[in-house]
C-alpha cells in the first residue's frame, strides 16, 4: 500500500513538472496544485485508515 502511495505521489510530481513546462497561468497552476494536495491528502487518509 505504501509503495502504491509513493508511486502515485511520484507520478504527481512528474505531472506537476509537465504542467509547469506548459507555462500555465498562475491561477491555473495554483488550481492544479490545490487538486494535487487534495489527492495526496485523500491517499494519506486511506493509508492511515488501513494502518489503524
Amino acid at each position: 500500500m505504501m509503495m502504491e502511495i509513493m508511486r502515485v505521489v511520484e507520478q504527481m510530481d512528474v505531472e506537476t513538472r509537465r504542467v509547469q513546462d506548459r507555462k500555465l497561468t498562475a491561477r491555473q497552476l495554483r488550481a492544479r496544485q490545490r487538486e494535487e494536495r487534495r489527492m495526496e491528502q485523500a491517499l494519506m487518509e486511506v493509508a492511515w485508515s488501513r494502518l489503524c
